[in-house]
């Protein structure tokens, strides 16, 4: 589902929903005392948009489900996001909103609040950055304690107890981390967690491993979409096709190019465009997220546009790659050993925040198309040296059993 439809309905009719909803709150607040302190026996947690958010969110998630061993977690999310959550073992139920259409997406909303509210939530934790639509559930659910961000100029603090200023510096993942402090979680620094790998993701890589060409380079994954938000954060197909091909020839690397089925297209464009003999490996729509994070942890290298790849393998502790420029590696850069986010830092970067609903206009973003082959190509050549990689020294694997 196109999102842009969704922001503004979430920009408009969701500022009115919030005003509404917090004007009654003051209202009764002006008769009736304050309710007694909370002790959190059922968290609420919402994130709705974003695979590579729900990623960041992993480790803290664990840390709240250290913090209340005794609590019921439960998460409310995209039903994009449902691999992910499912496999996640600090997380005791699950709610998810489907957005397939609108009728779907309306309806299930619906039933997630109907859901959320007979769960009697004690203490929500809202982790959006800006959309309404969360803090309007956590509301409507009755949550007793709402924590959430204080992001300039989008009105959601009259539905919170608790707010946390928003620090459009600061790297997203340890915004997260704070949420959770300000409900008692004592870490201060961020750091990422890598999903649990079962069995049939792992097979699912497996069966892609076996499509590669026999050499004895590095494994490197290239991912060049950037799912459904604004297409100019996309390094250009033809740049990654030039790429594989300097790295089969000067590394006798292993290239696979990642993609959901609606990036078929896009793929596509980047394989055929290498050198045939090169055997650059399509597996658009060939994995689902498990089988993509099996993928990444046996590979060397992860080379990717600002998309939830970059945190999925950062997780991993995969050297990660990345292209930014819409948007700033300050909020989304990798956080893994040997990554390195390519920034051009021009004067209208970025032009795409959470200030702003992560929406641009900019139809020309010289910013990711100026970064050139050569450059990434000196990054990696450094980095698979220092790796040992670059005389088809063990795979990641192999060195880390």
């Amino acid at each position: 589902m196109n999102p842009t439809v969704p922001k503004a309905v979430d920009r408009y009719l969701g500022r009115l929903a919030c005003a509404l909803l917090g004007t009654g709150r003051s209202l009764r607040g002006m008769f009736a005392a304050p309710p007694d302190v909370v002790e959190a026996r059922t968290l609420l947690l919402v994130k709705f948009w974003g695979l590579g958010n729900v990623a960041l969110l992993l480790p803290v998630l664990r840390l709240l489900r250290l913090r209340f061993p005794d609590a019921r977690i439960v998460f409310v999310s995209l039903a994009t996001n449902r691999e992910l959550l499912d496999a996640c073992p600090d997380v005791d139920e699950r709610i998810y909103v489907r957005d397939a259409g609108w009728l779907a997406l309306a309806v299930s909303y619906a039933s997630a609040v109907v859901q959320a509210r007979r769960v009697r939530p004690d203490l929500c934790i809202d982790f959006e950055q800006f959309a309404r639509a969360s803090v309007l559930l956590a509301t409507l659910a009755g949550a007793r304690q709402v924590v959430g961000l204080a992001t300039p100029g989008h009105d959601r603090s009259a539905l919170q107890h608790k707010t946390v200023p928003y620090d459009d510096g600061q790297h997203m993942g340890q915004t997260y981390l704070d949420l959770a402090r300000a409900a008692g979680v004592r870490e201060r620094r961020y750091r990422p967690l890598a999903p649990e790998i079962s069995g049939s993701w792992k097979a699912e890589a497996e069966t892609l491993a076996a499509r590669l060409p026999e050499r004895p380079g590095p494994l490197i994954v290239m991912h060049p979409g950037s799912g459904d938000n604004f297409p100019g954060r996309r390094w250009p197909a033809a740049s990654f096709a030039a790429l594989a091909d300097r790295l089969v020839e000067e590394f006798q690397a292993r290239v696979v190019v990642t993609g959901t089925r609606a990036e078929a297209t896009l793929t596509a464009q980047v394989v055929g465009a290498t050198r045939r003999e090169a055997g650059v490996v399509d597996a658009a729509g060939c994995l689902g997220v498990g089988g993509l994070v099996a993928l990444l942890a046996r590979a060397d290298v992860l080379v990717t546009n600002d998309t939830a790849p970059v945190h999925l393998g950062s997780a991993l502790g995969l050297p990660v790659f990345a292209f930014f420029g819409p948007n700033t590696p300050a909020l989304y850069g990798p956080l893994s050993e040997g990554s390195h986010a390519f920034y051009r830092d021009t004067p209208c970067s970025p032009c795409l925040t959470n200030l702003n609903y992560k929406t641009s206009l900019c139809r020309m973003p010289v910013c990711v198309w100026d970064i050139a082959v050569e450059e990434v190509v000196a990054r990696l050549r450094a980095h698979l040296a220092r790796a040992g990689r670059a005389a088809g020294g063990p795979g990641r694997m192999a060195r880390t059993g």
